[in-house]
Formats: C-alpha cells, sequence, structure tokens
C-alpha cells in the first residue's frame, strides 16, 4: 500500500465502525450511510490493502485474520492521530501564554532590577503562563532578538541596533577589582603601584563587552584571560593573580567580607546603561507586554525611592 491518503483515512473509517458495530447494518446509523454504500467502501478497502478484510452476507460479518490486523494497526493509527491533535491542541494554547526573554548574567544582584517581583506579579493575575528565560552574552542577546528567538532583552544599551525600542531601566556601575591577596589590595598604595611600570598586571577579559575591554591608560597591563560569565570573571579575581571588571553589584558580596577590593574607583569605574529591549516590528504576546510593564513599573518606583 502506497502512502496514506484522505480517501484511505475514510475508508479506514467506515471500516472500523462497521468492526466495532458488530457488521454493516449495525453501523448504518453511526455512519449515516446505506448498506450498499457502505460495501463498496470496504471493498474500495480490499483493493487498497490487497487483501480480503472481512466475511459479510447472509451468514453474517466476520473478520478475516488480515481483517483483524488491519483493525489492530488502523485503531493504532487513529490513536496517534487523537494524540497529535491533542499535542497541538496543548501546543497552540502554550504559545499564546507563553513568554521568552533574555537576560545578562548576573542581574540577580542587581538591585535597581528585580525581575522576580514582575514575576510574582505577572503570576498572581495569571498562573497559567509559560516562561523561558536565556541567560546569554550581549552579542548572543543581539542575535536572539533579532531572529525572534526571545520577545525581549534585558543588556547593554550599546548593542541595540535601529530596528529595536529601547527603554532604558537602570545604570551599571562597572569596577576595577582584585582579591586581597593581590599587591594593589593595599588601597593607600594603587596609585603608586598600577602606573609604576616596574610592576605587571594580569588582566581578565569579560571578551564579550566592549566595556571590559583593558584599560589603556594602566602601563604594563597584559590581558591574560578571557572570559564569558562574570561568575568566572569572579574565580580569576579572587585566585589573587588576575585583575578585572565586575558590576559593583556583583562584587558587593566580596567587598563586604573583604575578599575582593575596588582598584581607584574614581579613576577606572564608569557606567554602563541598561535597557529593556524589543524589535519594533514585534508584536508582543501578552504575557510579555505585562512583564514589560511591570518591569518598567518596578524601576521607576525604586529610582523615586532612592532619591
Amino acid at each position: 500500500m502506497r502512502a496514506v491518503s484522505d480517501f484511505d483515512l475514510r475508508l479506514f473509517t467506515v471500516f472500523k465502525t462497521v468492526v466495532e458495530y458488530g457488521g454493516l447494518s449495525a453501523s448504518q446509523s453511526a455512519l449515516n450511510m446505506s448498506l450498499s454504500n457502505i460495501s463498496t467502501h470496504l471493498a474500495n478497502l480490499e483493493k487498497r490493502v490487497g487483501f480480503k478484510v472481512c466475511h459479510r452476507g447472509r451468514s453474517g460479518f466476520k473478520l478475516t485474520p488480515g481483517g483483524t490486523e488491519l483493525y489492530s494497526s488502523i485503531a493504532e493509527l487513529f490513536q496517534s492521530i487523537d494524540e497529535f491533535r491533542s499535542k497541538t491542541s496543548l501546543t497552540k494554547k502554550r504559545i499564546g501564554r507563553e513568554l521568552s526573554l533574555g537576560i545578562v548574567d548576573g542581574l540577580i544582584s542587581e538591585h535597581q532590577f528585580k525581575l522576580q517581583s514582575a514575576i510574582q506579579k505577572l503570576g498572581s493575575i495569571n498562573d497559567d503562563i509559560f516562561i523561558r528565560i536565556d541567560v546569554l552574552s550581549p552579542d548572543k542577546l543581539k542575535s536572539s532578538l533579532a531572529n525572534g528567538d526571545v520577545d525581549f532583552i534585558v543588556g547593554p544599551i550599546s548593542i541595540a541596533s535601529e530596528s529595536v525600542l529601547i527603554k532604558e531601566a537602570f545604570h551599571e556601575r562597572m569596577s576595577l577589582f582584585c582579591s586581597q591577596q593581590h599587591i594593589l589590595a593595599d588601597r593607600e598604595m594603587q596609585k603608586e603601584k598600577i602606573f609604576n611600570q616596574d610592576y605587571k598586571f594580569e588582566f581578565v577579559s569579560r571578551g564579550y563587552l566592549r566595556e571590559s575591554l583593558q584599560p589603556a591608560f594602566i602601563p604594563n597591563l597584559e590581558t591574560a584571560a578571557v572570559v564569558h560569565t562574570m561568575e568566572a570573571a569572579a574565580m580569576l579575581i579572587l585566585s589573587g593573580k588576575y585583575i578585572g571588571y565586575l558590576p559593583d553589584h556583583f562584587a558587593k558580596k566580596w567587598e563586604d567580607t573583604n575578599e575582593m577590593v575596588r582598584i581607584l574607583p574614581d579613576v577606572t569605574s564608569h557606567v554602563v546603561p541598561f535597557g529593556l529591549m524589543y524589535r519594533r516590528d514585534h508584536k508582543l504576546p501578552l504575557p510579555a507586554k505585562l512583564l514589560l510593564e511591570y518591569l518598567l513599573s518596578s524601576i521607576t518606583s525604586a529610582a523615586k525611592y532612592s532619591h
């Protein structure tokens, strides 16, 4: 038998109904067909499969061995079709309640940005929402947004293109850090040592951020490590071998325990503007639109409170 067609599915339906009702006459009402029409369908089915599927006539209705196997296969086929329809329906419903966003790593410690609070508010209104959060590097955020893989992103505004709408969210302060074991840990001696060409310093760069490139004004500084997450940068800095940039909020827990020390913050620190960004040509699904509104509202409230 060749590929199954709509015509074949119709023949299968008639045959399955006849079997389940125990004969041609008994299945007439369910099929809304005449006896001759049902008989014609069964004959066409036998032509399609190439063997006799049942005995039918004055002696009654009885399946052949081949017909018994065919009925079992048809039942499995229709069950698979029902499962497919059910899954498709669920997918359609899920798409309508799904939101996807991309963020840079380390935002959980940024007090100006409370994604968890916005999600809590969204969940209190509708608990039937499917959320996907991708933690990506800024360049991957940019491409994911461009490709339509996410509804909106949270990241440095510097990655935005002309096709992107930007809602400025907060400013992240970046500082140069070393560990307590590093030669620059003594704050009183930092300025003297860092600009002294007799010292050499190894720099760890978050390779995806232009804001964390090697500071050109520090002599004898070499990029000795490249990482793609703040966690990895922190590990290397804490080793005592490297210096590198971290957001102040992310490094705070190590500063508070004196495990990390800022290096000349008045000279080396800088601010990176962050924003909520989405494509101009993309209509945000309702869950994403609501989450965006809640985030902007919480950021505005936090800014007012801080002043």
